[in-house]
């Protein structure tokens, strides 16, 4: 075994034993003084249990058209139907073994240059697709959650966004759509009271 292998190893166990910790106090019960011991599990085993329970399924295989880099051509409705363009690059790749796509994009310049990191990924314990964006117009994080169209080949995510500006919450929803596969589009709609949703971003996302 090669020595980064090892270390990789390594910092996963001292990972799961800390948060193994945080549950140990259930057990500790049946360790009374004057109880029957009950021999603890071994670390290696706890980590072979987790690590199964937590492999990427064929649910992320969904998001493998989006790896790779990316042109990226912006459009952006602002107040008033007013539009501004840029363009810019995405950097998308797997992290964490396969579990999470991390997508780190730029566009524009100067002061209205827009750099922003999404995570894609899909939860099974909530049985569903979730992405969370952290961007440098604001400082909070933005989190959407939806499902996989798979006849459209479409991800459809919803979620409540704060204006820093205004402080009004806003019902934002995200329709990803794979074009095929040098292509994918992100459109972004605000709901509107008495209105149809009003589209305020499109991304045109092809690839390099």
């Amino acid at each position: 075994m090669h020595l980064p292998e090892v270390r990789v190893r390594r910092s996963r166990a001292i990972a799961i034993a800390i948060a193994l910790v945080t549950v140990a106090p259930a057990g500790a019960e049946k360790n009374r003084p004057g109880g029957p011991a009950t021999p603890a599990p071994a670390i290696e085993d706890e980590i072979v249990r987790h690590m199964a329970l937590s492999q990427p399924g064929r649910e992320h295989r969904q998001l493998d058209p989006l790896v790779g880099s990316w042109s990226v051509d912006l459009l952006w409705r602002g107040a008033g139907g007013i539009e501004t363009r840029a363009r810019g690059t995405s950097e998308n790749r797997w992290i964490l073994d396969g579990r999470f796509l991390l997508c780190d994009s730029t566009a524009g310049e100067g002061p209205s240059r827009i750099d922003a990191t999404t995570v894609y990924g899909f939860d099974s314990q909530q049985d569903g697709y979730f992405a969370l964006s952290l961007h440098n117009l604001a400082t909070s994080v933005l989190q959407l959650s939806g499902s996989f169209d798979r006849a459209t080949q479409s991800f459809l995510l919803s979620g409540k966004q704060r204006d820093e500006v205004t402080g009004t919450v806003l019902v934002r929803r995200q329709l990803l759509k794979i074009e095929g596969p040098d292509r994918y589009v992100v459109r972004v709609y605000f709901d509107v009271a008495g209105r149809a949703p009003v589209r305020v971003v499109e991304a045109v996302f092809t690839r390099r």
